[in-house]
This record gives structure tokens, C-alpha cells and sequence, in this order.
């Protein structure tokens, strides 16, 4: 029976069940209507009490597969469109970022509604105020062992600190700095401009994470990576408080001068807000920073984040919630009688133990001393500070660190290194496992294992989002392999990385999503490309029959994902469609070395 005639009959049955389910299908030709972008109820509140507010922008990304020149063009031309239908005074813009689809300023609330209309626009939320997140450890994380027995001290390497600048005079620090920037609005030295090139701390927050990372040692401890390079950015004013606007600009900054700054690492030791899990999409606020910190990774930089000090077991700050941020929390790294942070307390304190006031959710990545560490001081000489803020330096160095041993290392690849190489800690809190970082483990494995990396893109038919998709990487063949742990899930994209020991002999790569038919190839290649599982399969059992599609029917206008194979948050003729095209499919699909 071919095809064709296949397809037919499983429409003409899914008509049947439609209408013996009382299923009604109605086709419109009327244009959407255009809504409010997501977060403008909030700005609309604050204007009710004051004639502008300060407002972050998200503008629709631009084609994700385009040239990064074709890209940046694209953002430029939204960012004109906007300003040209909501010119000043209704919105006064403060930046215009180059690596994100976005802008920030000041809005009133007749520029609101001008921006709410346009189509450019995907989300306008009040700019959020960010801060310094603070409060011999590196011996905890054995980083005087890397620097002792093997030589590695981050020469050659560059660490962008985004902060409240740092003391340019420091005995400890002045030799280390390359470049400085800032980005602060009304604070930037020495005029009180928006903007400038001068990161001259007046908090001292700045300065001491700076120490965390390359203290020479004079004046106070020896940093984790003392021979890098500090890229200095003033993102935050004298009291330690500014705004994500800022901090993306700096950011995007340091993405726009990559070719000449050759930064490895960003430590980000503020943060906003409080979310749950991945918060890439919550507000404009989240977006931004989940670009620009996209962008920063593309460009081959790892981005580092203090997860916020707020005692929250299962919220952390932004932008430590994004999902392409490394989030860092806290831990003692001596024992001790116990501390009152105020938010709670910690008694008879063992090593490695989770400081109670430091933020954790899902998204937590890493752990790393963040408890009394001395640092370099403003004005010279040494301090001691506590929080999650002392904890990200410790993270951002080891990133260092590793370029220098290995200067292949993608963000990636310094991430998944870290974890696995991490020393496991359990927060009493959450019952949750997070590595905390060893430095010696990390370098040597980098140094004495070559790696190599498996990669692709699975996109799952339907849908726009591709994430979710698990991908088993086996050493068994395909046929024997049990796939019950897997190696990686794919990203929003589709798009996978897994980092491997080139001394294992794989047999099989497996990718799998519910709802989905799954696919394999035997003996992967490190590129597998890019491959569409058929969607339909709801019941799992691996081919795409009349049993899938009475499920959907029953299902009929719930959000039941088992039955929304697209995505969309509604079972309906879409998922219905879907299945009837694949129509006697079976899975696991075979892969194809060619594909």
C-alpha cells in the first residue's frame, strides 16, 4: 500500500474520532491582534507614579544561523525602527547594544504605549537594580598545588571583572590590569558621565573580587590565577548598586573587543531579583542577559555568576539563573563554632559545608569558598569579606587556569570540566548535589587527558523549541545499550556538546524525546550534523500508529504534553497532523554516517 493512500486513510480516520469525539475545527483568516509586550503592566505601574522610569528592551533576535555580520546589521536596523517610531523625549535611550537584540532607557508612559504597538518589541520590563553580592582558601580547592607541581598560574590569560571597578593603584592589582571600561550611569569617572574609560573603584567590592582572582601578593594573599590579566569594567556605583542595563552593556562591551581583549572568563559577582530555575525567558530584564551572556560564550568566553546571598534554597539572583551562566554558591573552607548572617545561622561548621545564606536552585552549578576570604582592599593593603561574591573569583581564576594548561578549552568545555572534576557537596537545605571546584583535578585532567567532543543539533519536528531532547552516548553497541543515563540534552537550538576521553571507544549516540521517535548511529563521528526526529509517538512505544492517535484525540484540547507533540501548550489538529504524517513510521531511525 503506498504512501499516499496511507496518509489518506489516517485522515479520513482522524475525522472519524474527531467528530465521534464532538471535535470541532474552525479556520480563521483574521490578523492577530497585537498585544502588550510581556512586563509592561509592571512599567505602566510605575508610571502612574512618576513621569519616566528607567526600562530594558527586548527586541526579536535575529536569525540565529545568519552571519554574525548579517546579525549585528539586524539589530541595528530594530533598534532604529524603535527609535524612529518612539524618538525622545517618550523614550530616551541610554544603550544601544551591539551583540543583543535589545536597548535600555527611559520611557514615559505615552512612549510605552508606542513601544507596546510595535512589532519589533518582545518584552519591556522596569531595568532591574543589581548589586555586589558580598559578604588560605586556596588550599581548600588545592590551587597552590596547580601553581607548585605544575606550573600554572594563568599567564597569558585575560578575566573580564564586571563590578564596581577596582583600585587602579593597588600595588597588588596595578600591573594586572590591560583594559578598563565603564558603565555607570551618572557615576563614571571623572566627569559623572554615563560612560567612560576609567574603572576606578569607590566601593571597594570591585576591588576586592579582583584580588580573588590576580593579587600579586604584596599587600595581601596571593591570587587563584596571579598571572592573568584583569579587564576591568565599572558596572555598578560607589554604594555597590546599579542596574542590569549597565552590566549588559558591559558585557556587550567586552564581546564587541574580543579580538583585542582575548578575555577567557567574565565574574559577575552581583546580581538581581529572585527565580526559579532557568529564568533565560522571565522578563526583558532576563532575556538580555540570557543574549548577551549567549554572545559572550559564543565568543569563547566563559561567564561566571554569583548565585545572591538571600538564605533562598531554591531561587537564585540573575544573572546567575540564566542557563548559559555558570552560577557559583558558597561553602567554608574551615571549621568552625558557626556565623550569623542575619538571615540564618550556621552552627558547628564543618569544611566544605553550604553557607545557609547563599542562594541555590536547579540552575547552581558550581560551589567554591566564599566564607572570611582576604583580598586587596581599596586604598591599599588587605580586607576580609564573606558571600557568594567571594566565591565566583575563586570559579572565574580556575577558568583561567585552564585556558593556560589548555588553550583549545571552549566555555564548555570549562564548565563540564569543573563539575566533573568538582568534589561533591550535598546542601543540607535541598537534599541537592553540587561539585565544589578543584582546581588541581581540573588542571590535571586537562593537561594529562585528551579530550574529544561529540556534537550536533536534533531538532524535534513542529516545534520551534528543540530543547529537552536526552542524547546517550554508549560504549556498548546500539542494539545492546541500555540509554539510562545520558551525556547531554539539547539546547533551545537543538544543539548538543559532549566532552569525552579520547581513549573510550563509543559505540553508540542516542537521542531520544518524549512524544518523539527516537534516533541512533553506531559508531558516531564527532559531528553528527543536524537530524529532525518525526514527532507522534505518544504512547513511546516506538512506531507511530492508530493507537497514538486515539490518545491525541482523547486528549483533545488539554495541555497534556503527552499528547502536545508540537509544543505549544495545547493538545490540538496540529499534533493530530503531525502524527498522521508519520504514519507507520518505526524508531529507533537510523542515523546516517552521510547525514
Amino acid at each position: 500500500m503506498n504512501r499516499p493512500y496511507i496518509r489518506y486513510r489516517i485522515f479520513h480516520i482522524l475525522a472519524v474520532i474527531m467528530v465521534t469525539a464532538g471535535l470541532a475545527v474552525s479556520v480563521s483568516n483574521s490578523p492577530a491582534l497585537a498585544q502588550s509586550p510581556r512586563g509592561a503592566e509592571d512599567v505602566r505601574v510605575a508610571l502612574a507614579t512618576t513621569p519616566s522610569v528607567r526600562v530594558i528592551v527586548a527586541l526579536r533576535p535575529p536569525a540565529p544561523n545568519a552571519d554574525v555580520g548579517v546579525q549585528t546589521q539586524e539589530v541595528k536596523d530594530r533598534q532604529a525602527r524603535i527609535m524612529e517610531a518612539v524618538p525622545d523625549p517618550e523614550l530616551k535611550v541610554l544603550h544601544r547594544y551591539q551583540s543583543v537584540a535589545g536597548l535600555s532607557g527611559e520611557v514615559t508612559a505615552a512612549g510605552l504605549e508606542a513601544l507596546a504597538t510595535q512589532p519589533d518589541v518582545m518584552s519591556v520590563a522596569l531595568d532591574l537594580p543589581v548589586e555586589a553580592a558580598p559578604t588560605p582558601s586556596a588550599a581548600l580547592i588545592h590551587a597552590d598545588a596547580v601553581h607548585q607541581n605544575l606550573g600554572i598560574t594563568g599567564a597569558g590569560v585575560n578575566v573580564a571583572v564586571l563590578d564596581t571597578g577596582v583600585d587602579v593603584t593597588h600595588p597588588d592589582l596595578a600591573s594586572k590590569i590591560v583594559a578598563q571600561h565603564c558603565f555607570n550611569r551618572g557615576g563614571c569617572l571623572p566627569d559623572a558621565t554615563d560612560e567612560g574609560d576609567i574603572a576606578q573603584d569607590e566601593n571597594g567590592h570591585g576591588t576586592h573580587v579582583s584580588g580573588v582572582i590576580v593579587s600579586q601578593g604584596s599587600q595581601s594573599p596571593r591570587g587563584i590565577a596571579p598571572d592573568a590579566g584583569l579587564v576591568a569594567v565599572r558596572v555598578l556605583g560607589s554604594s555597590g548598586v546599579g542596574f542590569s542595563s549597565d552590566v549588559i552593556a558591559g558585557i556587550d562591551w567586552v564581546v564587541a573587543n574580543q579580538a583585542s581583549l582575548n578575555v577567557a572568563a567574565i565574574n559577575l559577582s552581583l546580581g538581581g531579583g529572585a527565580y526559579e530555575g532557568a529564568c533565560d525567558q522571565a522578563d526583558a530584564n532576563t532575556m538580555l542577559y540570557a543574549a548577551a551572556t549567549t554572545a559572550a560564550r559564543d565568543a569563547g568566553i566563559a561567564v561566571f555568576a554569583a548565585s545572591g546571598n538571600g538564605a533562598e534554597a531554591n531561587k537564585m539572583t540573575t544573572p546567575a539563573c540564566v542557563a548559559n551562566v555558570i552560577a557559583v554558591g558558597n561553602v567554608y573552607d574551615t571549621a568552625s563554632e558557626g556565623i550569623n548572617w542575619g538571615n540564618c545561622v550556621d552552627e558547628l561548621v564543618t569544611v566544605d559545608q553550604v553557607v545557609c545564606s547563599g542562594n541555590s536552585s536547579s540552575e547552581l552549578d558550581l560551589l567554591a569558598p566564599g566564607v572570611l576570604i582576604t583580598s586587596t582592599k581599596l586604598g591599599g593593603g588587605q580586607s576580609t569579606k564573606s558571600g557568594t561574591s567571594t566565591a565566583t573569583p575563586h570559579a572565574a581564576a580556575v577558568a583561567a587556569l585552564l585556558v593556560q594548561a589548555n588553550p583549545s578549552l571552549t566555555p564548555a568545555d570549562i564548565e563540564t570540566v569543573l563539575e566533573n572534576t568538582g568534589v561533591p557537596v550535598t546542601d543540607s537545605r535541598s537534599g541537592r548535589v553540587v561539585p565544589r571546584i578543584d582546581a588541581l583535578a581540573a588542571v590535571s585532567q586537562v593537561i594529562t587527558k585528551q579530550t574529544v567532543t561529540f556534537s550536533g543539533a536534533i531538532l524535534l519536528q513542529g516545534r520551534t523549541d528543540h530543547s529537552g531532547t536526552a542524547i546517550f552516548l554508549t560504549e556498548t553497541s546500539c542494539a545492546e545499550a541500555s540509554f539510562t543515563e545520558s551525556a547531554a540534552t539539547t539546547k533551545v537550538d537543538g544543539s548538543f556538546e559532549i566532552i569525552a576521553a579520547d581513549d573510550q571507544d563509543f559505540e553508540c549516540l542516542r537521542a531520544s524525546h518524549p512524544g518523539y521517535l527516537s534516533a541512533q548511529q553506531s559508531f558516531p563521528g564527532q559531528s553528527l550534523g543536524s537530524f529532525t526526529l518525526p514527532g507522534g509517538d505518544a504512547n513511546g512505544d516506538q512506531v507511530v500508529d492508530i493507537l497514538d492517535l486515539a490518545m491525541i484525540a482523547t486528549l483533545y484540547r488539554t495541555d497534556d504534553p503527552i499528547g502536545d507533540i508540537n509544543g505549544d501548550g495545547l493538545v490540538n489538529i496540529f499534533d493530530l497532523v503531525i502524527t498522521a504524517s508519520n504514519y507507520q513510521e518505526r524508531g529507533p531511525i537510523i542515523i546516517s554516517l552521510e547525514e
